[in-house]
C-alpha cells in the first residue's frame, strides 16, 4: 500500500505541487506633492485583461497584497471606475515593493470654474463617451488599429485634449510616430496647460536620446508650471545627456524634494549621475534606495547593467 501511495505522489503532475506566492506592499502618492491620495483608491493587479487582487489604499496612501501569485502584472490604481494610473509591476516569492505615482494632469491648481464649457460638452456626449469606452474594449483585445479608426472618428469632429492624447499613445503602439507627434501636439493647442502631452512627447525623445528635443520640451512645460515634478525629471535626463552633470543633479534633487523621496525613478537618474562624477558611495545609496522602492527593476536587464556598473564604480584619484 505504501509502495502504491509512492507511485501516486511521483505521478502527480507538476502543475498541482505548491503554487509560489508572494507579498506586495506600497504606497499611491500625488506627483503634486508627494502626499497620498485625497481618498481612498482602489489598487488592482491585473492579469490578462482581469483584475486577479484588488485592495484599498489607506489613510497614507498605502496598500498591501498578501499570497499574491509569482508573475507579472499591471497595477492600476482607479477612483470609481475611472482609471487614473497603470504600470508593470512583477511579483516573487518573499516581500515585494512598488510607489504608484498619480500623474499631475493639467499645469497649476484647477477649479471648477476653469473646466472649459468645451470639457464639459465633451464630458456629456453620449455618442463620444460611447465610442471612447468601445474604443477601450477594442484596445483592451488588442485590436488597436480598431481603436485608433473610432477614436480618429471622434477626433475628426473636435475632441478635448485628452482624447487627443489617447489617439497619440495609440498611434505609438501602431508605430506611427508622426502621427503621433502631430495629435500630442494637438492637445496641447487644445488645452496648452494639459501636462500629458508633454510627458508623452518627452518619453519618445528621451528613448530615442534627443536630449537637445527633450530639454526643450521640459523647459516649455516647466515655464507653464515650475513645480512640475515629471517636468524637473526630464529636464535632469536631458542636462545628463548633454554631460551638464551638476545642472542634472540639481533638477534632479528638485523633482525628488517635489516628490518628498517618495518618486522611484529619481533615485536611478540620482544614482546614474552620481556614478558618472564618481561618487561611488552616493551612487550606490541612491541606487539601493531605487531598488527598496521598485522590487520589480531588479529583473530588469538595465537594472543589472547599472548595478554592475556601480559596483565596479571607482573614485577617481
Amino acid at each position: 500500500m505504501r509502495r502504491v501511495a509512492r507511485i501516486l505522489l511521483l505521478l502527480v503532475p507538476p502543475a498541482m505541487a505548491a503554487v509560489q506566492s508572494g507579498v506586495l506592499e506600497g504606497y499611491v502618492f500625488r506627483e503634486t506633492d508627494g502626499g497620498p491620495p485625497r481618498r481612498p483608491l482602489t489598487v488592482e493587479l491585473v492579469d490578462q485583461g482581469r483584475a486577479r487582487y484588488r485592495e484599498t489604499t489607506q489613510a497614507d496612501g498605502a496598500f498591501r497584497f498578501k499570497k499574491v501569485k509569482d508573475g507579472r502584472y499591471t497595477i492600476r490604481a482607479r477612483f470609481n471606475d475611472f482609471v487614473i494610473t497603470e504600470d508593470v509591476v512583477t511579483v516573487a516569492s518573499g516581500e515585494n515593493f512598488a510607489a504608484v505615482m498619480l500623474p499631475k494632469r493639467r499645469a497649476g491648481v484647477q477649479t471648477f470654474g476653469m473646466v472649459t464649457a468645451d470639457q464639459l460638452a465633451a464630458q456629456s456626449n453620449s455618442e463620444l463617451q460611447k465610442k471612447l469606452r468601445q474604443a477601450a474594449r477594442l484596445a483592451g483585445r488588442k485590436d488597436l488599429a480598431g481603436a485608433v479608426r473610432l477614436y480618429e472618428e471622434v477626433v475628426t469632429a473636435g475632441a478635448p485634449a485628452d482624447v487627443w492624447d489617447a489617439l497619440g499613445l495609440l498611434y505609438l503602439h501602431v508605430d506611427r510616430k508622426q502621427d503621433a507627434f502631430q495629435a500630442f501636439e494637438k492637445a496641447l493647442d487644445v488645452d496648452p496647460k494639459y501636462l500629458l502631452p508633454y510627458a508623452h512627447l518627452a518619453a519618445v525623445y528621451l528613448e530615442e536620446r534627443r536630449y537637445a528635443e527633450l530639454e526643450a520640451m521640459a523647459n516649455r512645460a516647466l515655464a507653464l508650471d515650475s513645480e512640475w515634478l515629471s517636468g524637473h525629471a526630464f529636464l535632469s535626463e536631458a542636462r545628463a545627456g548633454m554631460g551638464h552633470l551638476e545642472a542634472a543633479e540639481k533638477s534632479a534633487a528638485k523633482a525628488s524634494a517635489l516628490a518628498h523621496g517618495k518618486h522611484p525613478g529619481l533615485y536611478l537618474i540620482l544614482a546614474r549621475i552620481r556614478w558618472a562624477r564618481r561618487d561611488c558611495a552616493g551612487a550606490r545609496q541612491h541606487l539601493e534606495r531605487y531598488l527598496e522602492l521598485n522590487t520589480s527593476a531588479r529583473a530588469l536587464p538595465e537594472t543589472r547593467t547599472a548595478t554592475e556598473m556601480v559596483l565596479a564604480c571607482r573614485p577617481q584619484p
